[in-house]
């Protein structure tokens, strides 16, 4: 039955604000609705009056209101005409159970290791790829086991991992309360860890460590020569191949290095100085690398490129994050004189400007308080054109209608996470709901009804492009869906969108859509991060 009333499926904090959108399918009026607890006891009346015309989901839609609702407990929205919400839940401690799926997805993405039964149910297979891997067109062979695996397929990628790594480091400095909640699917790890989220953080960095060569730059990827068919990680036996060195690759590691040394500082100071020592060496080497228009892939090598045009960002990044961590000069001169050509912005894998800024003005080293100043304002100007696409949409996402591309769920987590750094520079709340919103957004108020995270909510997505759940015939939990991408780049999607599909609407819950329904761990990382920092701020 098709919904015409759309929630967050997982539920609100008490005191968030909490919207409620419309589709209306004849009457274009303002909606008068009801909140009922699950009992059906009636608790508010509210009316919808906020009309928005939306041209990404070509709806009009109106929005309301119940921000008054902020006792425990499981509620429904009605309306006549329009049927019943999904029932959702109101409580302090709403997301946990969110956070803990979906972080638990990055120890299910484990590479090289066994997933056991107790821990993996039927996701569980014996160590994958564990063989040494050849090092593209030589005859030398590397240890590059471990890590996690990327995607719906399972290749290893530097630069993606080095946004995972970040944002769930992000996560934790923001929301100790919550990310001390963790708990591994293997009761093993529990019980021998001081920290299970930041051994999990270690499990990858491990990895990413074996993809430095001797002369401190980092091998972009490591994978067969071509992806799979639909079958569990052991049974890929094909020859591992390690892709040639990157900028990009090199100084993202330097970055997260520098990053999570300072990190590991406080419980592991034997493992800090090993990422110290491995992060400036990569340094060293990134600022004697160009590699013209990026990296591309080897000839026979037809996996994930992840291959970026620009890599001034990922400089800016680097030496950024390098100068907080060790307070070098030669760190912050390479910043500075980068930043006084551009400010960069962005916190996905190909554009990376935003940790750079991070790092920049959040120093405890001297730095330049006019530009800090200028990078400052250059994040709220970001921001506030994000906060008024949020107004102006109705369901309070701030992708606009040539936003729905490929990964455009990452992007309004990211967007959400922007939206967050103007709150903390400003204290205006407006952003702090704006980047609610987002994750409202991906947990069900959307014009799909559809809660992204899969597990999650009542009607999740449950069919998407990752290989353990395709050769299961089950949706592994807490994976966040790449989501609507109207540009149609995968055969199923061709066959069932059209070009009249509205933009918010293009997504295929089939497991052949790679380019609407795939998961990675920098999608959930994005997400880990947003909810992190929403469920601090709201519980403050």
């Amino acid at each position: 039955m098709y919904k015409h009333i759309f929630i967050n499926q997982c539920g609100y904090i008490p005191d968030m604000e909490k919207l409620v959108t419309f589709n209306c399918t004849g009457d274009d009026k303002p909606v008068s609705f009801n909140v009922l607890k699950s009992d059906g006891s009636h608790v508010y009346s509210g009316t919808a009056s906020k009309r928005v015309d939306n041209p990404s989901a070509k709806e009009i839609n109106y929005i309301g209101d119940f921000s008054d609702v902020t006792e425990s407990g499981r509620y429904y929205i009605t309306a006549d005409g329009y049927g019943e919400s999904d029932i959702f839940a109101i409580d302090s401690d709403v997301y946990n159970n969110v956070f803990q799926k979906a972080y638990a997805f990055f120890y299910l993405q484990r590479c090289g290791c066994d997933i056991p039964k107790r821990a993996g149910g039927i996701y569980a297979h014996s160590a994958c790829h564990t063989s040494p891997a050849v090092i593209y067109g030589s005859d030398r062979r590397k240890e590059v086991s471990g890590g996690w695996h990327d995607a719906g397929d399972y290749g290893r990628y530097i630069a993606p991992a080095a946004m995972a790594v970040a944002q769930l480091l992000y996560a934790y400095e923001e929301n100790q309360c919550l990310t001390s909640l963790y708990l591994s699917p293997d009761s093993e790890i529990n019980a021998k860890k001081p920290s299970p989220f930041l051994d999990e953080i270690k499990y990858e960095l491990d990895w990413m460590l074996k993809m430095q060569d001797d002369d401190g730059k980092l091998f972009h990827k490591v994978t067969c020569r071509n992806f799979c068919g639909f079958i569990m990680p052991d049974m890929e036996k094909d020859e591992l191949v390690i892709s040639p060195a990157s900028v990009t690759a090199t100084a993202d590691f330097a970055a997260a290095a520098a990053l999570a040394s300072r990190i590991y500082r406080e419980t592991d100071k034997e493992y800090s100085d090993i990422l110290a020592d491995a992060s400036k060496r990569a340094y060293d080497a990134m600022c004697d690398m160009t590699l013209e228009g990026g990296f591309k892939n080897p000839p026979e090598i037809s996996t994930g490129e992840y291959g970026d045009v620009c890599d001034t960002d990922e400089r800016y990044w680097a030496a950024a994050e390098l100068y907080k961590t060790f307070g070098d000069e030669k760190y912050k001169k390479d910043f500075e004189r980068l930043a006084s050509e551009k400010i960069y912005h962005g916190y996905g894998w190909e554009d990376m400007g935003s940790y750079g800024n991070r790092a920049y003005i959040t120093s405890g080293y001297p730095v330049d308080a006019e530009l800090a100043k200028r990078i400052k304002n250059s994040m709220i100007e970001l921001a506030d054109k994000l906060l008024d696409n949020a107004l102006s949409d109705g369901y309070g996402t701030s992708l606009t209608a040539d936003g729905y591309i490929w990964g455009s769920n990452l992007y309004a987590a990211n967007n959400g996470i922007h939206l967050y750094d103007a709150y903390t520079l400003t204290g205006d709340t407006r952003y702090r709901n704006a980047a609610a919103q987002q994750l409202h957004y991906l947990l069900g108020r959307n014009s799909m009804g559809l809660c992204y995270l899969t597990g999650c909510g009542t009607n999740a997505i449950k069919h998407p492009h990752h290989r353990p759940s395709g050769f299961n015939g089950r949706a592994m939990e807490g994976m966040l869906s790449g989501g609507p991408c109207s540009a149609r780049l995968d055969e199923v999607a061709k066959q069932l969108l059209t070009e009249n599909t509205a933009p918010a609407k293009a997504i295929v819950d089939m497991t052949g859509s790679y380019s609407t329904n795939e998961v990675t761990v920098y999608w959930n990382s994005a997400f880990i991060q947003l909810l992190a920092e929403i469920a601090r701020k709201s519980n403050n």
